[in-house]
């Protein structure tokens, strides 16, 4: 019988995320909602398929994207 090894999730961190989003010159907006917006015109694709393929089917990324953007806006440490 194979034993599947279960590696454990790689860390994310949402500050570095959003500032490799806005290095290949990206931007975000939190909507009302709690929707996020991105901006991508202009983004190199290859670049922008490796930013966003992080966050991609991953809804607990997504989430503490939100939320350090709340926090940013609320003038906190993110």
């Amino acid at each position: 019988m194979s034993v599947t090894q279960l590696q454990p999730p790689a860390s994310f961190e949402p500050q570095l995320w959003l500032s490799a989003l806005t290095t290949i010159g990206g931007g975000y907006a939190l909507m009302s909602g709690r929707k996020l917006a991105f901006l991508v015109d202009g983004c190199d694709t290859d670049a922008l398929a490796g930013v966003m393929g992080q966050i991609i089917g991953q809804p607990e990324r997504q989430d503490a994207i939100k939320a350090t953007i709340e926090r940013r806006q609320c003038g906190e440490a993110a």
